[in-house]
């Protein structure tokens, strides 16, 4: 199903810190320097409701599935982004995973309905994206429902060659609970929380759907099989530790501080 393809960009007061650095040092930035602009994604607890039975629709449009009489409930919402390594290079042919709660806060699992809520049957509640040449992704959902001691949040793996080498989760702006939120708090540094709550904004004047723009940064080493579930937020976690960025060519530079092509 199509959707709408917005420019993809880096927050204003990345671009604003890239341009300025560009100026001082005459276009040379080097790692330790560009580190402080480029963070890992920071890691998150997989939660315990991971489908176990996916659905046999499995695309990045969440709001219908195959054969579906009706969209899902709810707020329709559009991310995406960039998938880079710490080079700040982009990583292509990813499989970036998400699933989440619908509108009534349950998920496609065999104990993921909430207490007094059905699931809407409309709703695929997993999808999955392979990153383009630049690796570019999208999803096409809806606002994920609330249930008890969580604020709304979406979950998200990074697979590359068959392996885990992130899961996170991507929270919304202005969401009050977010204050409270055990699992956002525990998410490494402020700026690496900072990287993982995005703000979503009307597509077009009048819109009730919404939009926002989200660039996932992964390290090289993959994930052991156990820490999907001891990321901060789970047992024994942890933050990630962030690592020096090597020295970027000049295309990849204007990338950064411009903004990469819409697709």
């Amino acid at each position: 199903m199509s959707t709408l393809i917005h420019p993809f960009h880096i927050p204003l007061s990345r671009r604003k810190l890239l341009h300025s650095l560009l100026l001082t040092t005459g276009g040379i930035i080097t790692s330790s320097v560009y580190a402080e602009a480029l963070a890992l994604t920071p890691r998150a607890t997989e939660g315990p409701y991971y489908p176990d039975h996916l659905p046999l629709d499995q695309d990045n449009d969440l709001t219908m599935i195959l054969g579906g009489k009706a969209p899902a409930n709810g707020v329709v919402t559009e991310f995406g982004g960039r998938l880079l390594n710490v080079d700040g290079k982009p990583i292509q042919d990813a499989v970036i995973e998400l699933w989440q709660s619908d509108n009534n806060g349950c998920y496609i699992h065999s104990r993921g309905t909430q207490q007094g809520k059905e699931r809407d049957p409309q709703f695929q509640g997993y999808g999955k994206i392979e990153t383009n040449p630049k690796g570019e992704y999208r999803f096409r959902t809806i606002l994920p429902g609330l249930y008890t001691g969580r604020t709304l949040h979406y979950h998200i793996r990074v697979k590359q060659n068959e392996k885990s080498m992130l899961t996170t989760q991507l929270f919304i702006a202005g969401i009050p609970q977010n204050d409270r939120d055990g699992i956002l708090r525990s998410m490494g540094t402020e700026q690496q929380r900072l990287s993982v709550i995005r703000e979503f904004k009307s597509m077009s004047a009048g819109s009730k759907e919404l939009a926002a723009t989200w660039d996932i940064v992964i390290g090289h080493t993959p994930e052991e099989p156990d820490q999907r579930g001891r990321g901060p937020g789970g047992p024994g976690g942890s933050p990630p530790r962030r690592r020096d960025s090597a020295a970027l060519n000049e295309q990849n530079l204007q990338d950064l501080v411009l903004g990469p092509s819409p697709f």
